[in-house]
């Protein structure tokens, strides 16, 4: 009997082994099927990851867009969209499809959708239009000619002097443009419009408000002394003919710029602005220990958020703050990161150095905007180059030890166009990073809320995904690699990526890492929790690459994406 029943039970294992084994042939023989499983005409920004059913064990499968370019980006058996091809400027839409194939057959889905591509641009640099040495067409066309850019905008001083001060001959210039009617701003505005083309080369038009130690603003207007100083960028988001702009000599204060600019806005006149080189200052001259003409316009950020009578119009028209650019690195002091491209140590006689009052530190700014006052309020990271010497934007060349790499902002839109640019600079839909093109993508509670106020479930939801720089031109045609900077040297992986927090336990201005991970991959998907999220707590990310050392132990470019703020925890 006991011999029945183990023949009986050996007899039923054969069978199912057998069974088993094919359907184990059946599935490696059958044709592969895909199903995109995203709703028809969804919004999907670049780095998105689409959820994909895919059978079949496909040899094969890559994703197009509008039937181009097949792209091997994938997480597991899902598209990850980055580098996708341009949407026509005509169209809203693009066929997103996805295709398998092995020996035995092939399948593909396709669906309509919505995609807010990357475009890289930088928005701060100088010509002989103000104190830079360069001429201004000159720097378009090396923008044009260089083909790194897909956006770029003018921001020269506003003062008067110094709307001459880079010419060859200023009193002549002067003197000339006077006779003639000529007006620089004017000229800027009709260079904006000249070189603007739409789908491959955007321009804004902007202007920096200058008030330092060294001018007739802030310090010498205002009760509130040195803190009542600093410069600001703003920007149109058109060249409407009779938009001003206005210099320390015509608004001397914090609240009498916002005022004005808000006046603006509500005339329609749109525009938004970024206090920039928080750190900054300048030592003209020292004898020892003395030093003398200390030109000085750090950011004070608790006096920006808590001081000004202005709040409705600072929060109008405020958007952040320009984290690199030329000077140095504004934050990470606070947040136990390291600096690549730090400001130069104070070393005068005249250098560009730091200010390092921890009131100026990027990291006190996210304190101050994350209290209950400013909720709905935006508050976001972005970089430029700030040079005044290199002939071209958006450049990896380093002059004198003193022109750092520029910066570069990434934004997020369907088009290159100058009104989608500057909407995603407006709500936020944009991050920094150090000269190359770090792609990245950030959603924290499954939302893109760059410079926002989300709320959370608990715990928060955070998932990024990057990619790498690489040698070549992307789907749109821009080339990767930036002027100053060789091809080789391009084909790093990411790696490094932070996640960062507000740090309650030590207080303004510290920030605490939740999160660090080496990598060395190309395409980095990250999902990660924290189960302590609390209201008014930020966070923002940093990820690195390692690349070509352009100066002496230089070789880290960075990308800065957020801060996100959270109001409720429910």
């Amino acid at each position: 009997m006991k011999h029945k029943k183990l023949f009986v039970i050996t007899l039923i294992l054969i069978l199912l082994v057998c069974i088993n084994h094919s359907n184990a042939e059946n599935t490696v023989n059958e044709s592969p099927t895909v199903k995109i499983n995203i709703q028809p005409y969804s919004l999907v920004y670049e780095g998105d990851i689409i959820d994909c059913e895919i059978t079949g064990n496909p040899s094969i499968k890559y994703w197009t867009v509008n039937n181009q370019t097949p792209h091997q980006t994938f997480y597991n058996n899902n598209a990850v969209i980055f580098d996708p091809e341009l949407t026509p400027i005509e169209d809203e839409y693009v066929d997103l499809k996805v295709f398998v194939e092995n020996n035995y057959g092939s399948d593909s889905d396709t669906i309509p959708v919505k995609i807010k591509r990357i475009f890289f641009g930088d928005i701060h640099w100088h010509t002989n239009y103000g104190d830079g040495i360069n001429d201004i067409e000159k720097m378009y066309e090396n923008a044009i000619s260089d083909n790194y850019l897909d956006f770029a905008a003018s921001s020269e001083h506003a003062s008067n002097i110094l709307a001459y001060s880079g010419k060859k001959f200023p009193i002549l210039t002067m003197l000339k443009d006077y006779l003639t009617k000529q007006d620089p701003w004017n000229m800027i505005k009709k260079l904006a419009i000249d070189y603007y083309d739409p789908g491959n080369f955007t321009t804004i038009l902007g202007y920096e408000w200058s008030v330092s130690t060294g001018s007739p603003g802030g310090y010498k207007w205002s009760e509130n002394g040195y803190d009542d100083v600093g410069h600001i960028n703003f920007y149109y988001k058109d060249v409407y003919p009779d938009a001003p702009r206005y210099n320390s000599y015509q608004k001397h204060t914090y609240d009498d710029i916002f005022k004005a600019m808000s006046d603006e806005w509500d005339k329609g006149h749109y525009n938004i602005c970024y206090p920039h080189h928080p750190l900054g200052q300048i030592y003209w001259l020292s004898i020892g220990d003395f030093r003398f003409f200390n030109y000085k316009y750090n950011t004070n950020w608790s006096f920006l958020a808590k001081k000004i009578k202005q709040n409705d119009a600072r929060d109008k028209i405020l958007r952040g703050v320009e984290v690199y650019s030329r000077w140095g690195n504004s934050i990470g002091k606070y947040s136990d990161l390291p600096i690549p491209w730090p400001y130069h140590p104070d070393q005068p006689p005249y250098t560009l150095c730091m200010s390092d009052q921890r009131e100026a530190w990027v990291e006190n700014a996210m304190w101050e905007w994350s209290a209950d006052d400013f909720v709905g309020k935006r508050f976001v990271m972005q970089a430029g180059s700030d040079t005044h010497v290199v002939s071209r934007p958006g450049s990896a060349e380093v002059k004198d030890d003193k022109e750092k790499v520029s910066g570069l902002i990434a934004a997020y839109a369907v088009h290159n166009t100058r009104s989608e640019i500057w909407d995603a600079m407006n709500e936020c839909n944009i991050y920094a990073s150090h000269a190359l093109k770090i792609r990245a993508n950030v959603r924290i509670e499954d939302e893109i809320s760059y410079g926002r106020w989300i709320n959370s479930s608990g715990p928060l939801n955070i998932n990024i995904t990057s990619l790498s720089t690489f040698p070549g031109v992307d789907s749109s045609g821009k080339k990767m690699c930036p002027h100053g900077y060789q091809e080789d040297q391009l084909n790093y992986p990411i790696s490094d990526i932070w996640i960062i927090k507000k740090d309650t336990s030590k207080g303004r201005p510290w920030c605490k890492t939740i999160y660090h991970e080496s990598y060395d991959e190309d395409l980095v998907v990250l999902n990660f929790i924290d189960p302590d999220v609390e209201p008014n707590d930020f966070y923002y990310i940093a990820i690195r690459q390692k690349g070509q050392e352009i100066v002496e132990n230089q070789d880290d470019y960075m990308a800065y994406i957020g801060p996100v703020f959270i109001e409720n925890v429910t």
